[in-house]
Parts: structure tokens; sequence; C-alpha cells
């Protein structure tokens, strides 16, 4: 029989699952081949792909304590700050509607998105990543995956969202200056 402890850690991992697997529709592969478009740098993705596999492998390889009641009480407040964040996701990506990519890209026509989260910040997906690995590592009780989140999930999602702010700029000019001095990068009125 499962322990709630497990269960518990695994729904931590299941709820990073949950808006990364939501199909984009055939309307907004075309939509993004419209002229105009422009890409970022394809770096910064990857160098989050490799610091979101190095904490991935940390969760299991490095968990911490497996019983008792403090090992219980993170799991669940993990698990509870994971799902946060995976709905801060969803929500980010349903106001993005066809805007949203996984390799930052832009078009003039598509407008610049300031509705839902993006009222109080940047890159709302930004913070809920960063929601879903700290409380995957907390669920966990992994010292070592905090670690990975603060050294290189977090500066990499940070450098991701730079390069993404460069190409907003250049395509959304005075408007993406004028939204950027009204909003938070990441943290709403911290950052």
């Amino acid at each position: 029989m499962l322990s709630a402890l497990t269960i518990l850690r695994c729904s931590a991992l299941l709820v990073f699952a949950a808006p990364m697997l939501i199909r984009r529709t055939a309307d907004h592969r075309t939509a993004g081949k419209a002229p105009g478009r422009r890409i970022a740098s394809r770096l910064p993705f990857v160098t989050n792909v490799g610091a979101w596999s190095l904490f991935g492998g940390l969760l299991i390889v490095r968990s911490g304590e497996t019983a008792g009641v403090t090992a219980l009480l993170l799991a669940a407040a993990g698990t509870i700050i994971a799902a946060g964040g995976s709905l801060v996701i969803l929500w980010s990506r349903a106001n993005l509607g066809e805007a949203w990519s996984f390799i930052p890209t832009a078009a003039g026509q598509s407008g610049l998105v300031i509705t839902g989260p993006y009222r109080l910040v940047r890159h709302p997906i930004y913070l809920g990543l960063s929601m879903v690995a700290v409380g995957q590592a907390m669920a966990f009780s992994s010292g070592p995956a905090f670690i990975v989140v603060a050294v290189a999930v977090i500066p990499s999602l940070v450098w991701r969202a730079r390069v993404e702010e460069d190409l907003l700029t250049s395509v959304f000019g005075d408007g993406y200056h004028d939204y950027k001095k009204r909003t938070s990068m990441i943290v709403p009125n911290v950052f």
C-alpha cells in the first residue's frame, strides 16, 4: 500500500506535468508562422531544460526523510506550493492563448498580452515554474534540489525572461517599455 508521503510526492511531480502536456492547437502552429514573427535565442531554453533535468534527477536520487511528521508536513506544504505554481502556469497560458510557445516568439499582429496575471508580472509562467520547483524540492525534503533551484533553475528562468524581454521590446517598442515600468519581472512588487 502506498504511504501518504509517497502519494504527496507523486502528486507534487504530477502537477508539473499538467500545464506542460497541454497541446497547442493546429491554429496556433500555423499562426506562429505569420509574417513579421521574431524568434528569441534557443540557448536560454536549452539551459533551462538542462537545469530542470538536473533538478529532477536530484529529486529522485537525493530525496530526504521518508518517515515522520516533518517529512509528511513538508510533502503536504510542497505539494500545495507546486499545485499553486501549476495553476499560475495554466492561468498564464490561457491568457496568452495563441501567443504562447516554448521558444519565445513575438509578432506585432498578436498584440501584447497585459491581462490576467500579466497585469501583475511580465513573466507569470516563470513565477509558476519557480513555485513548482520550490514545492517539489520541499515535498521531497531535498536540500540538493533546493540548491539546484537556487543556482540553476531560477537563474535560467531569469535569463530566459531577459532574452524574451529583448525580443518583446524589439517588436512592441514603447508599448512594452511602458508595460515594463508598471510591472515586476517575475515576483509581484519584488522582482
